[in-house]
Order: structure tokens, then sequence, then C-alpha cells
């Protein structure tokens, strides 16, 4: 299974929505309706890797494509689990 890992100059914060994502380079705001299929990684760590909830169906495949917009925008990282 592929982790996503969140570079070190993006901020993510839980919101009522999702998350928030701040790129501190640009200063971009990113809003991602995600609910609670996903939260944010720890502040600051060796790895910070995104949570992702289990899902089936429907809701799986919209997050699989939110997971790809996030990664085009470089906000997030496809890596292998860490060991």
């Amino acid at each position: 299974m592929t982790e996503y890992v969140v570079p070190d100059w993006v901020r993510v914060r839980q919101e009522s929505f999702g998350l928030l994502f701040y790129d501190t380079r640009s200063t971009n705001l990113t809003f991602v309706r995600s609910g609670d299929s996903l939260t944010p990684p720890p502040f600051t760590g060796e790895r910070r890797v995104l949570g992702i909830e289990p899902l089936e169906g429907p809701r799986e495949a919209a997050v699989s494509r939110l997971l790809q917009n996030l990664m085009h925008k470089g906000l997030i990282v496809a890596a292998p689990p860490a060991e």
C-alpha cells in the first residue's frame, strides 16, 4: 500500500469540512472537502504521513481522485510504506 507524505513546506490543518493545505513556498491555500476520510500528519517529525481511512465503493474512487489532485499540486508525495 502506498503512503502519502506531506513535504516540509506544506502545513495541513483539520477543519470542519476536511483539510486545509498551506504551501509556505507560494502562500497558496487549498481547501479539501474530505470529511473524516483524511487526517493531517503530525506537524513535525521524520515522516509526515497523511492519514487515510479505509473506504469502499464510490467514496474510495473520490478520495483516490483527490489524492491524485493533491500530488499534482505538489502538496503530497506518494512513497512506499516505511518499514
